[in-house]
């Protein structure tokens, strides 16, 4: 609806200045160092007006009014000059432009902050990563805490896995910033094809970092882990950046879930994190 209304009061605006525009042209030539000094003074006003608000609109043509009255009234008692038709137009364009453009500036200001809680609300709602079609921190935790649940429930072995890209800033500063994306993407796509179906990967909030949940016990994921390494190592970056020729090196930590201690999502991916020190 404010669009729509946006879009009316833009057109106004619009074919208002083209007649102020041809008005102009049209005015005594005498007096044309006054009518460009009050059309300035309407520009002005208008993006001063577009800016601010409504209030300040009003209260800045008033001051241009004010002034501009003061003027002809000092030339029309004091020098005995005639008020001309020219006046009364000034006199009512200064706050009807003033008006005009501060409701399009309300009316777009009121879109852009829509535009804002909308895609605050669709952030909340994001839970895959748009370069690696994996999905993200948040579903990583909720999956978590499922799979603790039903590994304490039916004694099921689990294990997480964290996978962290080393140099990450050093390797972007080389390839720049989207060849950098193809190469995040690219091993996500092969930590997928690296575990089995019933394994489950994520992206997590760095954007460097992955996260795997293993149905498995330490050495099963051990198995993962070397599998990993070694798909990962073996990857040329010259195929994706088509610039440079540069290895990439993996930093790997596992943390296995004891149903027997207490623990919590986050505790078991500190632990996978202390692990990951630990990886050479």
């Amino acid at each position: 609806m404010e669009v729509k209304k946006l879009d009316i009061w833009v057109i106004v605006l619009a074919v208002l200045s083209y007649g102020i525009v041809n008005w102009f042209v049209l005015l005594p030539k005498d007096s044309y160092l006054q009518n460009t000094l009050l059309l300035s003074a309407l520009f002005a006003v208008a993006v001063l007006s577009y800016l601010s608000g409504l209030m300040i609109a009003l209260t800045a043509s008033a001051v241009c009014i004010f002034f501009y009255g003061s003027y002809v009234m000092y030339g029309s008692v004091m020098q005995g000059k005639g008020i001309e038709s020219q006046v009364y137009y000034w006199l009512v364009l200064l706050p009807l432009v003033a008006v005009l453009t501060a409701v399009i500036g309300g009316l777009i200001r009121s879109i852009q902050q829509e535009n804002l809680r909308m895609r605050e609300r669709y952030s909340d709602f994001v839970t895959i990563d748009e370069i690696t079609g994996l999905e993200n921190a948040r579903v990583f935790y909720a999956v978590l805490g499922q799979f603790m649940s039903l590994s304490r429930r039916y004694e099921l072995p689990l294990s997480v896995m964290l996978v962290r890209l080393d140099y990450y800033d050093d390797i972007r500063g080389i390839v720049g910033g989207e060849a950098m994306k193809d190469v995040v993407a690219w091993i996500g796509k092969r930590l997928g094809e690296s575990t089995r179906t019933e394994d489950s990967s994520y992206i997590l909030e760095d954007g460097r970092t992955f996260a795997l949940l293993l149905l498995g016990d330490r050495e099963g994921a051990q198995v993962v882990k070397s599998r990993i390494k070694e798909s990962i190592y073996s990857y040329d970056l010259q195929k994706a950046a088509k610039a440079v020729t540069v290895r990439l090196e993996l930093r790997v930590g596992l943390a296995a879930y004891d149903p027997s201690e207490p623990s919590d999502p986050l505790s078991l991916r500190r632990a996978a994190e202390k692990d990951m020190e630990y990886d050479v």
